[in-house]
């Protein structure tokens, strides 16, 4: 009895101090709900709420975006007010979720302080509070990983992850990681088979609809941008002196230039931008990997760079936004910030390895996946939501190692 007092107490804690995060955030933030992207899915939610179909401001078929969220923002009446407080509540909600699942797994202490590490994250609480994918990705992908930790139903965890994908394409071939960690769970490979085909169902139903649609067999263009807009923009910007967001946006426009000339001559037509983006992408595509293999190092040089960003970037000017305390101040003390959990992560990880190994090689392998996966030039803290609980989780159990004394091994 005392015990679930205690547990009650510290649910209570945790949700008390998400919702003041979250909240509070909400009442400052001034009514900044929008990034650039926010239009790209609130347009095509508007066109369904039409009975239009799913297409993008221009009236076009939407191939840039996947339905999940869109349609997930048409339930709201693509009102943008419902669906920021939801996002907050879903943050509150995955603090009281990642208690749950480390109190079970490795006790009361690291559950309070993994919780209490994910409710004050400023990058979680920062995009939570804008119209994108960031906050409901986090949930489903946290959803998933406890799925897959717990007597996994390979059927259920495979449709998920394909539900993952609708909603973020960057989750296309999580199936893989998921695959390696039942492999290493030693289920059979008929289960593992059976994942992996239940995680392409979606998808391939999404990139057939493209292909009747657009011409083009995708389950998102936006791959294919981004591939010519920030890896091979991002390699030549390496490549130049001064300030590398001044260098990467003239390397796009150049690029996207070049691009667009190559097609026109390819293809025998007048003006590339009349094509239909999605077809326009593919050749985006093509011209980048061409870039990419004349500058190998530089792309690597870039990928390195993006694994930095996504692992360290603070996102400090989030709270500069909502706060009268020095620019200077806030740079330090939040820029120490994800250097301390990742080293806190690190030790957590091996003193996790020995006592539960099953949820150590899935953190591994998820953070590792979806960090890798975003390292590029648009690499920044909001592609660290998705894995923000785990590396919470670990955090907490390095912290608990240190407290233990506990010998690591070498």
């Amino acid at each position: 009895m005392a015990r679930w007092s205690r547990n009650r107490l510290d649910l209570a804690i945790v949700f008390a101090v998400a919702f003041i995060s979250n909240f509070s955030y909400l009442y400052l933030s001034n009514g900044d709900f929008y990034y650039p992207d926010s239009f790209t899915y609130l347009a095509p939610a508007r066109a369904m709420l039409h009975a239009e179909g799913f297409l993008n401001a221009r009236g076009e078929i939407e191939a840039l975006r996947t339905p999940g969220y869109p349609v997930l923002l048409a339930l709201f009446g693509a009102h943008t007010m419902p669906i920021i407080i939801l996002q907050h509540l879903l943050n509150v909600a995955l603090a009281i979720g990642i208690y749950v699942l480390v109190l079970f797994r490795s006790g009361r202490a690291p559950a309070l302080i993994a919780s209490l590490l994910f409710a004050v994250d400023v990058p979680t609480i920062h995009y939570a509070n804008k119209v994108l994918t960031e906050t409901v990705f986090t949930v489903l992908l946290y959803v998933v990983f406890v799925l897959a930790l717990h007597r996994p139903r390979p059927m259920v965890v495979g449709l998920l992850t394909g539900v993952l994908v609708l909603v973020r394409p960057i989750a296309l071939f999580y199936f893989v990681a998921l695959a390696l960690f039942f492999i290493i769970k030693r289920l059979p490979m008929r289960q593992v088979a059976l994942c992996v085909v239940a995680a392409l169902v979606l998808p391939t139903a999404w990139a057939i609809r493209n292909q009747v649609q657009t011409g083009v067999f995708t389950i998102s263009s936006v791959g294919d941008s981004n591939l010519l807009a920030y890896r091979a923009a991002g390699a030549l910007a390496i490549e130049d002196e001064g300030d590398f967001r001044k260098a990467i946006g003239e390397e796009q426009s150049a690029l996207t230039d070049e691009a667009d000339d190559a097609m026109q001559e390819k293809l025998h037509i007048p003006d590339a931008t009349e094509l239909p983006p999605a077809v326009r992408a593919r050749y985006d595509a093509e011209y980048a990997w061409r870039i990419i293999r004349e500058h190998p190092l530089s792309f690597v040089h870039l990928t390195i760079r993006g694994l930095l960003v996504n692992l360290f970037d603070s996102d400090w000017e989030a709270v500069w936004n909502t706060s009268q305390v020095s620019p200077a101040v806030l740079e330090l003390t939040f820029g120490a910030g994800p250097i301390i959990i990742f080293v806190l992560a690190a030790i957590g990880i091996m003193f996790l390895w020995r006592r539960d190994r099953a949820m150590a090689a899935l953190i591994v392998l998820t953070v590792a996946y979806f960090i890798g996966m975003s390292a590029g030039g648009e690499s920044e803290s909001r592609f660290r939501v998705p894995v923000v609980p785990q590396l919470m989780i670990a955090a907490a159990l390095g912290m608990e190692a240190i407290r233990r004394g506990v010998s690591l091994p070498r």
